[in-house]
């Protein structure tokens, strides 16, 4: 996606949060500190303003995995969807990766906001659909890249992100053994 419209949809979205005049302050997480975790009901979004977070899931064998990054202004919505719209318990912990400075909607105001206010359930309808594109095209590409392929995507893709999270985070999201990860990045 284009840089200049990713930006222009985090800004507009600030301001359209400033506008409703939330009673939610900024809150600071610091590195460590969840925001949701395994099993909570989950009964709130956030905005991330600045800083880094992550969600993880357990597979059935135990093993924990990052299914996300959430970093302003590309990925900035903080939330379990799936616990959120369906009120089902987390599946997903999320937490800051490092300090992190956030505002949240309780899910009462934010269905009230939905069906009082036309700008801000078009500007969710937007971001929600970016939001699948962007679930799908990560899908697509476990299923039709390599692992070298994935890597070189991931670094491409997100250079900056690269840069602040541990290898080991990095592998586990593309689905792939750090020593895999450390092997392909030595040859490259």
């Amino acid at each position: 996606m284009d840089k200049t419209k990713i930006i222009t949809r985090y800004e507009h979205t600030l301001e359209l949060l400033t506008d409703f005049n939330l009673n939610s302050e900024p809150i600071l997480l610091p590195k460590g500190e969840l925001f949701i975790d395994y099993g909570e009901k989950n009964h709130k979004i956030g905005i991330l303003l600045d800083g880094l977070m992550y969600a993880t899931y357990l597979s059935d064998s135990g093993t924990e995995w990052v299914s996300r990054f959430f970093f302003p202004p590309n990925n900035f919505i903080v939330s379990n969807h799936r616990g959120f719209v369906l009120g089902k318990d987390s599946t997903e912990c999320i937490r800051a990766y490092e300090d992190s400075r956030l505002i949240y909607i309780e899910k009462e105001q934010f269905k009230e906001l939905l069906d009082t206010n036309h700008k801000f359930e078009r500007t969710v309808r937007i971001l929600a659909e970016e939001s699948y594109i962007q679930a799908m095209d990560r899908i697509h590409s476990f299923q039709s890249l390599n692992a070298e392929q994935r890597i070189r995507k991931f670094f491409g893709d997100y250079p900056e992100l690269a840069q602040k999270v541990q290898r080991q985070h990095i592998a586990s999201y593309l689905g792939i053994h750090r020593n895999i990860l450390t092997r392909i990045l030595y040859k490259l």
